[in-house]
C-alpha cells in the first residue's frame, strides 16, 4: 500500500509539471489573433511587443514574435491534440490557482474517512462543473467582481468551519458541509470559466474543449488530494495535530480574508 501511494504521488507530481508545458495550439488570446489578422505586415518584433503588453502569460511561452505569428497562423490542430491541450490547461490552471488549492486543502484538514472526503470532492466537482459549462456556453454570466471575492470568502468559511465547528451538527455535519461545498463550488466553476473567456476556443471543438478542460481540473484536484491526504492520514493521530490544524486553518482564513478585501476594494 505504501509503495502504491508513493508511486501515485510521484506520478501525479510529474503530471503537474507536465501540465505547465502545454503548447499553444488553439489556446490563442483573441486580442492577439485579431491584431495579427488586422496587421498582416507587422514584424515579429511588433507582434512580440503587442503580446508582451496584452497577453504576457501567453507571450512568455515563446522566444520571439516569429514563433507567435507561426502558432497563430497555423492554429488548426487535430481533435486529439486539442483535447490534450485543454486537459493540460485545466491541470495547470488549478495547480497554479492558490485559492483553489487552499479550498481543497481546507476540506482535507480534518480527516474523517475516505468515503466522506470522496463525497465532498465529488460534490465540489458536480457544482463547479455545472457553472463551468453554463458560463463556458455563455448561458450564465456573472462579473468577476462578484465571483472572485466569493471564492476567497468560501475559503475563509470552509477553513474555519471544518476545524472549529466540526462538532456542530448543522454546520460541521456531513450534510451541512456538502451543502456549503456545493454552494461555493458553483462560484469556483465560474472562476474556472474565467480563463476560457481569455482564450480562443475553436468553434468546431467547443464541447470537447470544455469537457477536456473540466477533466484537467479534476486531474489537478486529484494531484492536490494525492499529495496532501497521505500526509494528513499519517499525522492525524499525533497529539500535536489538533493544534496544528487550528493554526493552519486560521492562517488559511487570514490569507483568504485578505483576498476578499483586495478583490472587493482594490481590483
Amino acid at each position: 500500500m505504501k509503495k502504491f501511494l508513493i508511486a501515485a504521488i510521484l506520478s501525479l507530481s510529474l503530471l503537474s509539471v507536465y501540465a505547465h508545458t502545454a503548447s499553444a495550439h488553439n489556446l490563442i488570446p483573441p486580442e492577439l489573433a485579431t491584431y495579427i489578422q488586422q496587421h498582416p505586415n507587422a514584424t515579429p518584433e511588433e507582434v512580440k511587443a503587442f503580446a508582451d503588453t496584452q497577453s504576457p502569460e501567453f507571450a512568455k511561452k515563446f522566444r520571439d514574435g516569429a514563433a507567435i505569428v507561426n502558432i497563430v497562423r497555423n492554429q488548426q490542430t487535430s481533435f486529439f491534440d486539442n483535447v490534450i491541450d485543454f486537459i493540460k490547461l485545466g491541470v495547470g490552471h488549478i495547480l497554479s490557482g492558490v485559492d483553489h488549492i487552499l479550498f481543497v486543502l481546507s476540506l482535507l484538514l480534518v480527516f474523517v474517512s475516505i468515503r466522506d472526503i470522496l463525497r465532498l470532492t465529488a460534490t465540489f466537482t458536480v457544482a463547479h462543473s455545472i457553472t463551468l459549462v453554463l458560463s463556458g456556453a455563455g448561458i450564465l454570466t456573472i462579473s468577476p467582481r462578484i465571483t472572485e471575492p466569493l471564492i476567497a470568502l468560501s475559503i475563509v468559511y470552509v477553513a474555519l468551519t471544518s476545524v472549529f465547528l466540526r462538532n456542530n451538527k448543522y454546520i460541521g455535519g456531513q450534510r451541512g458541509k456538502i451543502a456549503s461545498v456545493f454552494f461555493f463550488g458553483l462560484f469556483h466553476g465560474l472562476g474556472f470559466a474565467g480563463l476560457l473567456k481569455e482564450i480562443q476556443i475553436p468553434p468546431d471543438k467547443f464541447i470537447s474543449s470544455l469537457f477536456s478542460f473540466n477533466v484537467g481540473i479534476e486531474m489537478g484536484q486529484l494531484v492536490i488530494i494525492a499529495i496532501a491526504l497521505p500526509i494528513i492520514y499519517v499525522f492525524r493521530n499525533k497529539p500535536w495535530y489538533p493544534t496544528f490544524i487550528k493554526i493552519f486553518a486560521i492562517l488559511i482564513a487570514a490569507i483568504a480574508l485578505f483576498w476578499v478585501i483586495q478583490r472587493v476594494f482594490f481590483v
